[in-house]
């Protein structure tokens, strides 16, 4: 590698905001334009002016949408602050990536006086998704410096990387899982055997950085926008590998934990010539999304890179919130909401670009776990089930998880420890209002 990728390999960010009472203006979070966004992005553009000791002005993004470009005390831009359908959206410099943690800094410090936060706050006591992005594009910050130009074959080699390991990919995402998503996995879209043609004929150290674009142009990584990772901006002009999947960030910290774990793995592609061919995942939306199994793969995986593990613990809480509101939660059931693809019923698109999606919310998947050592865990419930797991064992516990269609007139879902057939314990959890009885 003649450039050493810590050096040279830069990170901006594609980061999310919305406000704490989203579900007051309707609007805020299905259309781009509305009254109280546009007051929002005004403060958020001038408190951010501020923090950087600089100053704003407006300007119009690529859709032709009101946008602020905030400048530094030196005039140099540096934040993009745009409107997005689902949240306002701020575009980060480019950044190396010991400097993104100093970068989002002061993004914070004005989004806290603006009073917008990257998440949704929802009325069962989680704090999820903003159902927008938070896109990492790597590269450089010019094309004489950009070190994927220089070494194109990294840039298809991580690509199968990412997909060989789903542990990567679901835990930092957003809520939009699955096929028709906003950061489909390649076996998620149609096309997915000719994706593994071109990968199993791509030979290593045989094409220039303008030529991989036309070579995967007519597959699901560059026809389908919202894909993980995206070629869609690999090409002249940008040669930007596009990370659709990180979920919006909460803290600066968690910038340089994300653009580590890409340094890291970018890395260790560079010391070898060769390409993983492309796995395939049987039950990649059974056991393999579940919030235990993707937290042992990845921490084994974590600790053979040398990263600080449990500092990513703070994901996959996030991703799989444990379910505790109500007025009898239980103290040896633990109940975590879990993550499968959305049923979608409506697409509304802006071109090419979805805007807004109709999701029908019924369709829960639930994790069900315990401490103690136990020989069953049971499940009753009015609602219609998709599958339910075997009990599992870990080194911490037992769990099983149920995929469900469920009843909003009888939502109740009655779950029981049971331990050589004597009951532990037994609790009602509504599944409507995600609160325990």
């Amino acid at each position: 590698m003649t450039k050493p990728l810590k050096k040279f390999l830069t990170f901006g960010f594609e980061q999310t905001f919305t406000i704490e009472n989203w579900w007051t203006d309707e609007g805020f979070t299905a259309t781009s334009d509305t009254p109280l966004k546009r007051a929002k992005m005004l403060a958020l553009a001038e408190c951010l002016a501020q923090a950087l000791e600089g100053k704003f002005f407006s300007s119009q993004d690529i859709w032709g949408h009101l946008q602020y470009e905030v400048a530094d005390a030196t005039g140099e831009t540096q934040f993009f602050v745009t409107m997005d359908p689902g949240s306002i959206e701020v575009k980060t410099p480019p950044c190396l990536c010991d400097q993104v943690e100093q970068m989002a800094e002061p993004l914070f410090q004005a989004a806290k006086k603006a009073e917008v936060v990257p998440y949704r706050n929802w009325w069962y006591g989680i704090k999820g998704g903003t159902e927008g992005g938070c896109h990492v594009n790597m590269g450089g910050r010019d094309h004489a410096s950009n070190p994927l130009i220089e070494h194109p074959d990294l840039v298809v080699q991580y690509a199968a990387y990412m997909h060989n390991r789903p542990f990567l990919h679901y835990p930092f995402m957003g809520l939009d899982v699955g096929p028709g998503g906003n950061a489909m996995r390649m076996d998620e879209k149609q096309g997915f055997e000719e994706v593994k043609a071109k990968f199993a004929a791509y030979k290593m150290a045989s094409m220039r950085a303008e030529e991989i674009h036309p070579y995967f142009a007519q597959t699901n990584l560059i026809t389908e926008k919202g894909s993980f990772p995206s070629l869609y901006k690999f090409k002249s002009g940008l040669f930007l590998i596009e990370d659709r999947g990180q979920e919006a960030l909460r803290e600066p910290e968690d910038f340089y934990l994300v653009s580590l774990i890409r340094l890291k793995i970018l890395e260790q592609l560079s010391q070898t010539k060769k390409l993983e061919p492309l796995e395939t995942f049987p039950h990649l939306h059974l056991d393999y999304l579940t919030s235990f199994y993707l937290w042992n793969q990845f921490k084994s995986w974590s600790v053979s890179m040398g990263l600080p593990t449990e500092k990513y613990r703070r994901f996959f809480e996030r991703q799989f919130p444990r379910l505790t509101g109500g007025e009898n939660s239980p103290s040896v059931i633990q109940l975590i909401e879990g993550k499968r693809p959305r049923v979608i019923t409506d697409i509304k698109k802006r071109g090419d670009v979805v805007i807004s999606k109709n999701i029908d919310t019924r369709y829960k998947r639930f994790e069900i776990f315990c401490t103690q050592a136990v020989t069953d865990i049971k499940i009753e419930t009015a609602s219609e089930i998709e599958f339910q797991s075997d009990l599992k064992h870990t080194e911490d516990g037992c769990y099983r998880y149920i995929d469900l269609k469920y009843d909003k007139e009888n939502p109740q879902l009655i779950i029981e420890i049971i331990n050589q057939n004597e009951s532990v314990e037994r609790a009602v959890f509504n599944i409507h209002n995600m609160m325990w009885e």
